[in-house]
């Protein structure tokens, strides 16, 4: 995500109001939230992957017994 410049005009002030401190805060929360929900978009895909090779596993170990 790219940063606006009154992200970087509030964080560079020395004396924050209590709006700028909500401001600078959820700013800081959503970028963090984006973050971990990118990871667990991945880490999903991977799963999706893992269990999808593991079903092809299975199938072939099944027609090997039989």
């Amino acid at each position: 995500m790219k940063k606006k410049k009154t992200d970087y005009y509030l964080l560079r002030k020395k004396s924050l109001s209590e709006g700028d401190l909500f401001v600078t805060d959820y700013l800081k929360l959503k970028r963090e939230f984006e973050k971990q929900k990118l990871i667990i978009d991945m880490l999903s895909e991977r799963v999706s992957r893992l269990e999808s090779l593991n079903s092809k596993k299975i199938k072939l170990l099944e027609l090997d017994k039989n």
